[in-house]
């Protein structure tokens, strides 16, 4: 039988409302109603007997349908779930992005508040806040750790309050938890929260108003984009008494982002970072957002210890706090095991930026594709173009297009690229669980075609040099790198000024012949090892890097990999 669609549920009871009133039922009652109104008096008795919190609201005092019989011949839903599902009707696609929500599963919650308790300050704290409840996914797994009545939240959303209660309610019914109504980046909860556990809203805020606010009220938010997740960053320390712990689920772009350096040094002066685990992208709603647990102890003192740090459940390397404060303007790039962190040193101590070595540009931004794109060959006078769906590995696939009609300022932008060959290189946007899936493929352009915004571009006086980081870039250690070092492939162009190049690389010999070897790799990719070979090389990576950098590289199929790297390429000292 098919699952009772929630939102068929909600007009044949006339509301939302009503709808999470039956689902928080079927959990609450241990047999089914045969009537109606039976239903109804039941539902009363347990308002009355609960304080209002089971269910969250009255039910109708009649119904059109059926539907509430079957929701009773199906197993109890998750009271949480139903909540966010009912509220992202409401609100719709749009709404539910610009509010910045997305529900937590149960298992996320669970995993998040362990890490608290693991890494944090107190195994058992004595009152525990969520300062963005929502419908109590975090709440709920506190209680059945330390109990309701040592939990706090607070929402704006009243809808979402309500169900947080009924869910805290199942969880324990005894609790006496405190939910209030407020917006925590203005008003204080509770005084007495050791510890914190929340998912907060994300998304930049476009209104004046709140960014104005909030750049006062959290100066390290100035000069940046400000973000809500980071808002509630900086805000959740304060929220916690000196010593106590915040534990949040976020997007991981504070700790990478250039403009984000004011926010890491301020989170560094402010709490310890104890822990941090990468968590992938668990929101269907937010496909591409990659998100960590990150657990903050308020400070007492100065020097903190080590940051702990897990991809998922598998612990890393930690990570020094001097480390940190050393690369808070820069970046932090922490998911490495140790071999990883020895592999990307090896690597940095022998490069230079790419930066230094030729030119790195970006694509064409025409502000309006659809305006000034035409899918068809340039004509004559018009300047021929190329995106990322035409970058192959190692050349151009084109699907025609044209600059139309452009502005006079576009077009100056467009000429500044015609006249010189460059590299295209694509970030691709890939979910792809394969962890050799690349997250870099790069083509020669030829002189005549601008480069779209989909792009970023490489260019040079030194045609050699150029073939040469042709197959750099998709050699399997620069890319083992990048992984390392942006954790995604969401990254800003400017982070390709960063990416290294072997010094041995600047001798014209090693550039001719690597760049040799990229003219071959166009028509053969049996090239790919060599290539390969030759980079490993010219990082002067000894054999137990190499076999890191490939063992992490290719997974599951390593082993026919690196024999095939093995085979092909005798020269390199492989152990």
């Amino acid at each position: 039988m098919a699952a009772v669609a929630l939102r068929a549920l909600s007009e044949e009871l006339g509301s939302a409302r009503a709808a999470l009133s039956l689902v928080v039922l079927r959990s609450a009652l241990p047999r089914p109603v045969a009537r109606w109104t039976d239903l109804c008096a039941q539902a009363a008795d347990l308002r009355k007997t609960t304080g209002g919190a089971l269910p969250p609201w009255p039910l109708p005092r009649t119904v059109r349908g059926e539907l509430w019989r079957s929701l009773f011949d199906e197993d109890p839903r998750d009271v949480c779930a139903a909540a966010e599902e009912l509220r992202a009707m409401a609100l719709g696609a749009r709404g539910r992005r610009s509010a910045g929500l997305y529900y937590t599963p149960p298992d996320l919650a669970a995993r998040i508040v362990d890490l608290a308790l693991l890494q944090g300050s107190s195994q058992h704290p004595r009152r525990v806040l969520d300062p963005c409840a929502g419908a109590g996914a975090f709440l709920r797994e506190a209680a059945r750790r330390v109990g309701a009545s040592a939990c706090a939240g607070a929402d704006l959303d009243a809808f979402a309050l309500r169900a947080a209660r009924a869910a805290l309610a199942l969880c324990d019914p005894s609790g006496r938890p405190l939910l209030r109504r407020l917006d925590s980046l203005r008003a204080s909860p509770v005084a007495d929260a050791d510890l914190l556990v929340s998912n907060p809203p994300y998304g930049h805020l476009d209104d004046p108003a709140e960014r104005a606010f909030l750049a006062g009220a959290l100066p390290a938010l100035r000069g940046g984009e400000i973000d809500r997740y980071a808002g509630f960053l900086l805000r959740s320390v304060q929220l916690v008494v000196p010593g106590g712990t915040a534990a949040l689920l976020v997007p991981d772009t504070w700790m990478t982002n250039a403009r984000a350096s004011a926010l890491r040094t301020a989170m560094l002066d402010s709490a310890e970072i104890a822990a941090v685990a990468d968590l992938g992208k668990p929101f269907l709603a937010a496909k591409d957002t990659r998100v960590q647990a990150v657990v903050l102890v308020r400070r007492r003192t100065p020097r903190g210890r080590p940051t702990r740090v897990y991809r998922g459940r598998t612990q890393l390397a930690p990570v020094p706090e001097r480390e940190l404060r050393q690369k808070a303007a820069g970046g932090w790039q922490i998911y490495r095991s140790r071999g990883e962190r020895r592999l990307c040193a090896a690597i940095e101590s022998v490069s230079v930026p790419l930066s230094e070595v030729c030119e790195v540009g970006y694509g064409l931004r025409t502000g309006n594709n659809a305006r000034f794109v035409a899918r068809r060959p340039a004509r004559e006078g018009e300047i021929a173009l190329c995106g990322g769906e035409d970058v192959l590995p190692y050349s151009l696939r084109l699907r025609p297009k044209a600059l139309c009609e452009p502005t006079s300022a576009l077009r100056a932008l467009a000429l500044r690229q015609i006249g010189k060959e460059r590299i295209a290189v694509q970030r691709i946007r890939t979910n792809s669980r394969k962890p050799w899936a690349r997250w870099l493929e790069a083509a020669p352009v030829p002189a005549s075609i601008a480069c779209l915004d989909s792009l970023s571009t490489l260019a040079c006086d030194d045609g050699d040099r150029l073939g040469a980081l042709l197959a750099i870039l998709q050699s399997v250690p620069l890319q083992r790198w990048h992984r390392l070092r942006t954790t995604d492939v969401n990254v800003k162009p400017s982070a390709l000024r960063e990416l290294p190049v072997p010094r041995a690389l600047l001798d014209p010999a090693a550039a001719r012949t690597l760049s040799d070897l990229s003219r071959k790799r166009a028509a053969d990719d049996s090239h790919d090892r060599v290539i390969d070979a030759c980079a490993y090389r010219l990082f002067r990576l000894p054999p137990p890097l190499v076999e890191e950098a490939e063992r992490e590289f290719w997974g599951p199929i390593f082993p026919e990999r690196f024999h095939a790297l093995q085979e092909e390429c005798r020269t390199l000292p492989l152990a």
